[in-house]
């Protein structure tokens, strides 16, 4: 079985499968999640030697670490009982950011510039998430904090401006969204780019703490836009993996957004305009991206280079992508 090396291959596009620095990351997720769904130790040992298992047999370069953990996390709710073990975590991380919009809203409309405001609070919101980032702090003064470092944190501005082009000319934009909590600070951009324009979509069902049509309409989100599903529980997206309605809107919208590293990993190899909005978690995606960990991005795939093989120099020895 050949396993991909770590290296920096930030400048040619194609779905990012799994590296070795993968392993530990989904076993933390394994560990996490069971623990959550139940105490029974028989379980816990059970859905461990079964993961441990499918990693020894699986192939590393055809697999994304999306689909890792959907397979793990259908695993862990068929062997547990419980059909979605994030679901306290969840409505928390809703009712936490709900509690912080009016004061955000408040902070957009007297900024110089509230698209570039809105777009900060995204980004922010994108730290809300217990797969790639076990740490998060959904406390409300953990997730101020995240708020203020996005808004003091130097921006692109040839980044924004291709966003904010983009969007502009666009008649409609499907927003791919991420993580519960998040989805609720993502209305706040949706509103600057125009709900009527936009068609938001969540995940297709519980995977690990991934927006659902449940969230969607916990936040508000649903009666602001129209919001769909991709009708698949993978915490990316794999398009066709995902419902006609779905792809039919992938396919068809100007301009695609998309919120979030599992979204990044399963869509970068796809050859059509999308923007990435996202912080960096890991040091996979990182040296993958070409930036460092813990940046936040935004990253506009017309501006990537065509795939090619791993060890092609770039071109021009320079980085594609945009960063703030």
């Amino acid at each position: 079985m050949q396993i991909p090396s770590r290296r920096s291959c930030h400048c040619w596009r194609s779905r990012m499968f799994m590296y070795l620095d993968c392993v530990p990351c989904l076993l933390r997720q394994t560990l996490s999640a069971v623990r959550m769904a139940g105490d029974d130790p028989s379980v816990q040992h059970e859905v461990v030697r079964q993961v441990l298992h499918i990693l020894a047999e699986t192939d590393f370069t055809r697999r994304t670490p999306p689909d890792m953990a959907q397979w793990t996390h259908r695993l862990i709710r068929e062997l547990t009982g419980q059909g979605d073990p994030y679901r306290h975590i969840k409505q928390c991380s809703n009712e936490v950011a709900l509690s912080m919009l009016p004061a955000l809203e408040r902070r957009i409309g007297q900024s110089g510039d509230p698209f570039a405001a809105a777009v900060r609070v995204a980004l922010a919101g994108n730290i809300i998430d217990f797969g790639a980032n076990h740490e998060t702090d959904v406390s409300l003064k953990g997730i101020e904090t995240v708020v203020e470092q996005a808004f003091a944190a130097p921006l692109n501005s040839l980044a924004l401006e291709s966003l904010r082009a983009a969007a502009s000319s666009a008649e409609s934009i499907l927003y791919i969204c991420d993580n519960a909590g998040e989805i609720a600070f993502d209305r706040l951009l949706i509103e600057q780019l125009g709900p009527h324009k936009v068609t938001a979509a969540v995940r297709g069902g519980p995977i690990i703490n991934d927006a659902t049509l449940e969230d969607a309409v916990a936040v508000g989100l649903a009666g602001l836009t129209t919001v769909i599903s991709t009708g698949d529980d993978l915490p990316g997206v794999i398009v066709s993996q995902c419902n006609e309605p779905f792809q039919n809107i992938f396919h068809g919208a100007d301009l695609v957004i998309a919120k979030g590293q599992g979204n990044f990993e399963t869509l970068s190899d796809i050859p059509r305009n999308i923007f990435f909005l996202l912080k960096a978690k890991c040091t996979v995606a990182a040296e993958r991206i070409g930036c460092e960990q813990g940046d936040y991005i935004i990253l506009e795939s017309t501006r990537m280079d065509d795939e090619r093989p791993q060890d092609a120099p770039d071109p021009d020895g320079t980085v594609n992508h945009q960063l703030l």
